[in-house]
């Protein structure tokens, strides 16, 4: 899954819960030009502009202050939208039996790319039934470890 660039998270997630927001990731898209620190923002009724632009300044400070990255990057502070991205095994946790697509860093059977519905997840491993070409899905749940996993996010079905 997603590492945590510079160690943000320990770094800016006690001022994001005092302002009453939970931190859900942090992407750090670095290249020549324009790197991009992307911060995710949630809450029990949902994340407005209003909300972003609040963690945007107290986060903006922080990083000025402890100025933990060395490049130019533009800060951007986001809802995780309905189709969010996962970040830790707690939020894969909190979406079982839902459909999530997920793409691996190492191939299993030839397939990079997958999707298919949480069953259970460790620390360490997600399990999932894999969704098959006929839009069903397999009889038995694949193990995949969370090392493994370079993306996933939620697939909403409308």
């Amino acid at each position: 899954m997603r590492k945590d660039p510079y160690n943000l998270s320990e770094l800016l997630s006690p001022s994001i819960e005092a302002l009453g927001y939970q931190l859900w990731g942090i992407e750090f898209h670095p290249n020549s030009k324009n790197a991009i620190l992307r911060i995710y923002i949630d809450k029990e009724d949902g994340i407005g502009i209003e909300d972003c632009e609040i963690v945007s300044n107290q986060v903006a400070g922080l990083l000025d202050v402890h100025d933990p990255i060395t490049m130019a990057y533009t800060l951007e502070v986001s809802s995780p939208g309905l189709d969010r991205y996962f970040f830790t095994p707690e939020q894969f946790a909190a979406y079982q039996n839902q459909l999530i697509a997920f793409q691996l860093r190492s191939a299993i059977d030839n397939r990079r790319r997958f999707q298919g519905k949480v069953v259970a997840v460790t620390e360490s491993d997600l399990s999932v039934v894999i969704k098959l070409e006929n839009d069903q899905f397999s009889d038995e749940p694949i193990s995949v470890p969370l090392s493994n996993i370079d993306r996933a996010q939620l697939v909403i079905d409308f």
